[in-house]
């Protein structure tokens, strides 16, 4: 079974709590997911790897930071038809 920090290593991202999981469109107007860290610069992936990160999120049982993302990813697709 796969855990928490492999899954978070697996998408390039640190075993560090997110303070903030939100949509951010990049300087080429591409919409991505943004993770902030108190002690790290953020880090963003596209919305489809996010996408697939959340469903193995919820998969292991990890419902908390799974919402955070869909929510971050619906957000996303409401700006980008804007």
């Amino acid at each position: 079974m796969l855990t928490l920090s492999a899954l978070l290593f697996e998408n390039g991202l640190p075993d560090l709590p997110a303070l903030l999981v939100e949509p951010h469109r990049n300087p080429g107007g591409i919409w991505r997911i943004k993770f902030s860290y108190e002690a790290s610069e953020p880090l963003s992936m596209s919305a489809v790897q996010a996408s697939t990160m959340a469903s193995a999120l919820h998969a292991i049982g990890e419902a908390e930071l799974a919402d955070e993302i869909d929510g971050a990813l619906k957000s996303a697709i409401r700006y980008s038809s804007m």
